[in-house]
């Protein structure tokens, strides 16, 4: 079940794929991210998947967490961990309309059994109740045994403002971070860059 541009499950179910090509090894380190060598060394081995350690990448928007979360999972698939990365509305989507089918405590199922599940995104808005009930559902299925690498703009102290019931949120963020792996990331956005790349690319066709 790695999560690759393609492959599908066994019952012919297409999996969320990684929307671009990320690896570790073309992180840039010389632009001031907050990212060290031996960090990025570190996650490539995936011991953090054997010790059911999870991974928060926080930063203002632009500054490559997604990429990075990418890269992750592509290393965790290279040496053969079951992976899932999902946008975190996409997500969201997927939970209700397993719910709507049926099939939510198969979902459920399959989720807790994926050594690495990626979600990328969240704090955009903040969630309705039976969305956070069903995080909290997917959390607490995958255990303390299984990693979830998560992208955010906001800290987890403040998961608050999108996790608005009390209860709810601390269950969640202390099954989450209470072992995890906080990387935070700064700089400048990577976007109007790509864009001018992309214009010159234009202009020269």
């Amino acid at each position: 079940m790695c999560c690759r541009p393609g492959v599908k499950t066994r019952q012919g179910d297409d999996l969320p794929s990684f929307k671009q090509t990320a690896s570790l090894e073309n992180i840039d380190l010389k632009s001031d991210r907050g990212l060290e060598k031996r960090q990025l060394r570190e996650l490539e081995t995936c011991q953090y998947i054997e010790d059911g350690i999870n991974i928060f990448i926080m930063g203002p928007t632009g500054v490559g967490k997604t990429y990075l979360a990418t890269a992750i999972g592509n290393a965790a698939c290279r040496r053969g961990y079951t992976t899932l990365f999902y946008r975190m509305n996409s997500f969201l989507e997927q939970l209700l309309l397993a719910r709507a089918k049926g099939t939510y405590l198969n979902f459920l199922k399959r989720l807790a059994m994926v050594d690495l599940l990626i979600l990328d995104d969240l704090g955009i808005k903040a969630l309705e109740p039976q969305q956070f009930q069903d995080l909290y559902d997917v959390i607490d299925e995958r255990g303390e045994e299984k990693s979830t690498l998560i992208t955010t703009q906001l800290p987890v102290e403040n998961w608050s403002e999108i996790i608005p019931d009390p209860v709810s949120c601390e269950a969640i963020t202390d099954r989450l971070a209470s072992v995890a792996i906080k990387l935070e990331m700064r700089g400048p956005s990577y976007r109007p860059k790509r864009r001018v790349n992309q214009k010159q690319n234009l202009d020269n066709n």
